[in-house]
């Protein structure tokens, strides 16, 4: 039973790189595979824009949004490193 857990536990290397994008039609940013054949979405993080609030405050929740998606970007492109030092 030890096997199976240490197995279940283990993570596989997904070797897709990846970039983000600015969504066409949404207030969203996307992470998209690069390499052909995997140029699919990986994942969208989306932020809201509000008339009410400050432009500041819209710009931080961009700003946010980007920053979780480039480090999502930055962990499959770098995932053979990362994997290595777990």
């Amino acid at each position: 039973m030890a096997g199976l857990f240490t197995k279940l536990n283990q993570m596989t290397n997904p070797k897709i790189k990846t970039k983000v994008v600015h969504s066409q039609t949404k207030s969203a940013y996307n992470v998209v595979g690069t390499s052909l054949g995997n140029k699919y979405k990986i994942a969208r993080i989306p932020y809201l824009v509000n008339s009410d609030l400050s432009e500041e405050w819209n710009n931080k929740e961009m700003d946010d949004a980007k920053n979780h998606a480039e480090f999502i970007s930055y962990c499959f492109n770098n995932s053979d490193s990362i994997l290595a030092s777990s």
